[in-house]
C-alpha cells in the first residue's frame, strides 16, 4: 500500500511506494526534496486528546483574570481603601488558607508560561515558608482543590505542586 503525504512546498497530495519510508524524494509536482514519512503501523497509532476550542481557552483565561481581579479586590480590603497593604510575612494570623491564591496563581503562570510572573509568587511564598509548605500540602493531599485548575492535566498540577513545595524546603 503506497504511503500517501502533502508536499512541504505545495501542499498538494503524494504518493510514494512504502519502500520509500523515512527518506527523501522531489515532489512530482513542484520538484522540491520532501521527507517522505515512513509507513505507518494502524496498531501503533496513539490516540490524542482533541484541541480545546477558543470558547473554552477564553473562559479559563477569563475565569483566571477573575481570579487576580478578587485577589486584588481583597488585598485592597484588608489594606483599607488607601492604605498600604501589609506584607505576607508581617500579617498577625496568617493561615495556610491565606496563601493558597498565591499557589493556585503560580499555577496557573507555569502552565501559560509566564515563568517569570511565577517566581514572584515563590519569592513571596518564601517569606512565610512554613506556611506555604502547609498550603501546598493541601493542594497535593486534595483537601483543597480549585476549579481553575481543572483545565492543567493532573499529573502536571502535581509536578507543579512538587516543584513548588521543593523550593520553598
Amino acid at each position: 500500500m503506497p504511503i500517501t503525504f502533502r508536499c512541504e512546498h505545495c501542499g498538494k497530495k503524494v504518493e510514494a511506494p512504502d519502500s520509500a519510508g523515512g527518506k527523501r524524494g522531489r515532489c512530482p509536482y513542484c520538484k522540491q526534496s520532501n521527507y517522505i514519512p515512513a509507513p505507518v503501523d494502524e496498531d501503533e497509532i496513539i490516540p490524542l486528546a482533541p484541541e480545546e476550542d477558543d470558547q473554552t481557552q477564553r473562559s479559563a483565561e477569563a475565569e483566571a483574570e477573575d481570579l487576580r481581579r478578587q485577589e486584588r479586590e481583597l488585598l485592597a480590603e484588608m489594606g483599607g481603601a488607601d492604605a498600604t497593604v501589609v506584607p505576607l510575612d508581617q500579617r498577625d494570623n496568617l493561615k495556610p488558607e491565606d496563601l493558597h491564591h498565591l499557589v493556585v496563581n503560580y499555577c496557573l503562570d507555569l502552565a501559560d508560561s509566564r515563568l517569570e510572573r511565577a517566581e514572584t509568587h515563590v519569592r513571596q511564598l518564601k517569606k512565610v515558608r512554613r506556611m506555604a509548605v502547609e498550603a501546598v500540602n493541601d493542594f497535593l493531599s486534595g483537601k483543597v482543590k480549585e476549579p481553575v485548575l481543572e483545565k492543567v492535566p493532573p499529573k502536571l498540577l502535581e509536578g507543579f505542586l512538587r516543584q513548588l513545595r521543593e523550593a520553598l524546603a
